[in-house]
């Protein structure tokens, strides 16, 4: 019996070990929203990761979470810490003017990871704004079980996050 068990268990540990081989290694997430502004003031607003902490919907539940700003636009950063949101740090690595914005994603806890965020603005014929916002990671070995969840996980606060930044830009008088 015994041995039955553990031959159970062997197997069952092997198939958990191969099934990363056949999971995706790269997670991407994108959420787009229309905002009634102008491609220019919309993506002003992006430029200055201390407006992004007025609308970043993560630290929402972390009374502990604690941001630091050092610089505005290209090669600005923001780092945070916190009980629930973690540690880590995110850098404008890139500036398309009007277009596209790059961010560098460094986290250190609770997990290492390094990850790409883009916000991209395109401007519409009626005076309004589509901005994307879109998340990319590669995905070690193991961590390949949670690109099963992530889109779940994160969506909702991509999502959130965009209805926030659409009202705080959408009450600029």
């Amino acid at each position: 019996m015994t041995k039955k068990i553990l031959a159970a268990v062997g197997v069952l540990l092997l198939i958990l070990a191969l099934i990363p081989v056949f999971l995706p290694s790269h997670f991407t997430l994108s959420r787009s929203i229309q905002i009634k502004a102008p491609v220019g003031v919309v993506f002003s607003k992006l430029t200055d990761l201390n407006e992004y902490v007025k609308w970043n919907p993560f630290p929402e539940g972390d009374p502990s979470n604690k941001n630091k700003v050092t610089g505005n636009g290209l090669n600005s950063f923001l780092t945070w810490q916190g009980d629930k949101t973690g540690e880590g740090k995110m850098l404008i690595s890139g500036i398309e003017p009007d277009s596209r914005i790059s961010v560098k994603m460094d986290f250190y806890k609770p997990m290492a990871a390094e990850a790409m965020v883009y916000w991209a603005t395109k401007s519409n014929q009626d005076s309004t704004t589509e901005l994307t916002w879109s998340y990319e990671q590669d995905l070690t070995y193991f961590n390949r079980y949670w690109g099963l969840f992530m889109d779940a996980m994160m969506g909702q606060h991509f999502e959130k996050g965009l209805v926030n930044f659409k009202g705080m830009i959408e009450s600029i008088k």
